[in-house]
C-alpha cells in the first residue's frame, strides 16, 4: 500500500476517533448534568471541534429551542429565522443555503451574512423538522457527506438526551408537587375540627372525603358561647390547593368574626361576604350554610348563602332550609336573611355539599337530593353517626365502581 494511501487512512481513522470521543464526552456530560444549557454547550463543542466549524445553530419548534454559536442575531432576525426555516427545507434532508429559492431571499441573505452554509433536517418533529445550521470549516472547505452524517448522529443523540432531561424534570416537578400537596393536606386536616363537641340536646356526626389530596369542602365547629353552638359547612369553588387555601382564609375570617357577631348571624354572613369578596376580588365564590344550635331550648337559627339546601327531617316529613341570600364573594355588598326554627326530639338536620347528591352511578345517573330526603325519613331513628355512615354506604352502593366526581361532605345533627 502506498505511503500516501496509508497516511490518508491514518488521518481518516484519527478523525473517526475524534468523532467517537466527541460522542463520549457529550454522553458523559449528560449523565452528570441535567441542565439543558450545559448540555447544549457540550453539544456545540463536540460538534464544532471535530468538523472545524466556526458557527452553527439548532432549531426545534416543538420545544421552542433555538441555540446558536459563533454569530449574533437581533430579535427581528431571530423571528425571521424561526418563521421561515421550515419552509427552507421543504421536505429535504439537506439544503445548501446558496441554493434557496427567490421566495426565501430574506432568509438566504440573513444566513449568508452570518456565514451559515448548510441546513440539515436532523429529525422530524410534530411541528416540522428539527433543523441544524452549519457554517463552513476553518479552512473554508466544503463539508462532505461523512461530515453531515456525523452532525446528524451527534444531534439526534443530543435530542434523545434532551427529551430524557425534560422527562426527568417532569418527574421531579410531579414529585415536588405531590410533596407540597401532602403538606397542604396535613395543614388542611389540622384546620378541621379534631373532635366533635358534646352537647346537651344534640348528637353530631361528619362524613368528609375529598377527592384530591386537598379539597374545597370545608366544615367547622366554632367556639361555643353560653348555650349557642355555631357550625358551618361550605363549598369553595374549584378543587385542589387553590380551593384549600381559600377555605383556610375563610376559616380565619369566620373565627375572628365569631366573637363579634355570634348572635347576629345575618350580619355575620354579610360582614364575612365583604371580607371574602375583598380577598377574591369577585373571581372565586363560596357557598355556605351557617347554623347556630340553641343547646338550652332546642332550636336552629341559620343563614343559607347559596348552598345546596340542607334537609330538616321530622315526624311531619322533610323541609328544605333555604333562607339566606347569595353565595359569598359574588358581590361586596349583599344582604342576608336568617331564620329560626324550633326543633323537636328526633329531628334530623342533614347538610351536605353538592358532591353528595351529584354522585353518579356507572350509567351517569345522579343520586339526587330527593333520594337523600327519602333515606333520611326512612332511617331518622338512627343516631347521628349511624345515620351518616348508613347514608354514605347507600351512596357508595349506588355509585358502584365509579368514583366520586367531587369532594364529599355530610354534616348530621340529631336532636336528642
Amino acid at each position: 500500500m502506498a505511503d500516501g494511501e496509508v497516511k490518508r487512512l491514518q488521518k481518516e481513522l484519527q478523525f473517526k476517533k475524534l468523532q467517537l470521543n466527541s460522542i463520549h464526552e457529550l454522553s458523559a456530560a449528560i449523565q452528570t448534568q441535567y441542565d439543558v444549557d450545559h448540555v447544549m454547550r457540550i453539544f456545540f463543542s463536540s460538534l464544532m471541534a471535530p468538523l472545524g466549524l466556526l458557527r452553527t445553530f439548532i432549531f426545534d419548534r416543538r420545544h421552542d429551542l433555538f441555540r446558536k454559536r459563533g454569530f449574533a442575531l437581533s430579535e427581528g432576525e431571530s423571528l425571521l429565522l424561526k418563521k421561515k426555516l421550515t419552509r427552507a427545507l421543504a421536505g429535504k434532508d439537506c439544503v445548501n443555503v446558496d441554493a434557496l429559492p427567490p421566495a426565501l431571499d430574506d432568509l438566504k441573505k440573513l444566513l449568508q451574512a452570518r456565514r451559515i452554509a448548510y441546513l440539515l433536517n436532523i429529525a422530524e418533529g410534530k411541528k416540522g423538522p428539527i433543523i441544524l445550521g452549519l457554517g463552513r470549516k476553518f479552512n473554508r472547505s466544503e463539508l462532505q457527506a461523512e461530515d453531515f452524517e456525523f452532525a446528524c448522529i451527534l444531534s439526534r443523540f443530543m435530542l434523545i438526551e434532551l427529551d430524557n432531561i425534560r422527562y426527568l424534570a417532569q418527574i421531579v416537578e410531579k414529585r415536588k408537587l405531590e410533596h407540597e400537596m401532602q403538606i397542604a393536606r396535613r395543614i388542611q386536616l389540622s384546620l378541621l375540627p379534631q373532635s366533635l363537641p358534646l352537647l346537651r340536646h344534640y348528637d353530631l356526626a361528619v362524613i368528609y372525603e375529598p377527592i384530591q389530596e386537598v379539597g374545597g369542602d370545608y366544615y367547622d365547629i366554632l367556639k361555643k358561647r353560653k348555650h349557642v353552638q355555631p357550625l358551618v359547612l361550605a363549598d369553595v369553588e374549584g378543587k385542589g390547593l387553590a380551593a384549600a387555601l381559600l377555605a383556610a382564609s375563610c376559616q380565619a375570617v369566620f373565627h375572628s368574626m365569631n366573637e363579634l357577631y355570634l348572635y347576629k348571624p345575618a350580619i355575620f354572613i354579610a360582614k364575612a361576604n365583604a371580607f371574602i369578596h375583598e380577598i377574591t376580588r369577585g373571581s372565586r365564590f363560596i357557598t355556605l350554610f351557617w347554623m347556630l344550635l340553641n343547646d338550652d331550648a332546642p332550636a336552629l337559627t341559620y343563614v343559607n348563602a347559596g348552598h345546596s339546601a340542607p334537609f330538616l327531617v321530622g315526624a311531619g316529613g322533610a323541609r328544605k332550609l333555604d333562607a339566606g341570600g347569595l353565595l359569598l364573594g359574588f358581590s361586596g355588598v349583599s344582604a342576608y336573611q336568617e331564620q329560626t326554627v324550633a326543633l323537636d326530639s328526633g329531628d334530623v338536620i342533614c347538610a351536605f355539599t353538592d358532591g353528595v347528591f351529584e354522585a353518579q352511578n356507572p350509567a351517569g345517573d345522579e343520586f339526587g337530593e330527593q333520594a337523600i330526603a327519602a333515606f333520611l325519613q326512612a332511617h331518622r331513628r338512627l343516631g347521628a353517626r349511624e345515620l351518616g355512615d348508613a347514608l354514605y354506604r347507600r351512596i357508595r352502593s349506588f355509585v358502584g365502581k365509579a368514583k366520586f366526581r367531587d369532594d364529599f361532605t355530610i354534616l348530621i345533627v340529631k336532636v336528642r
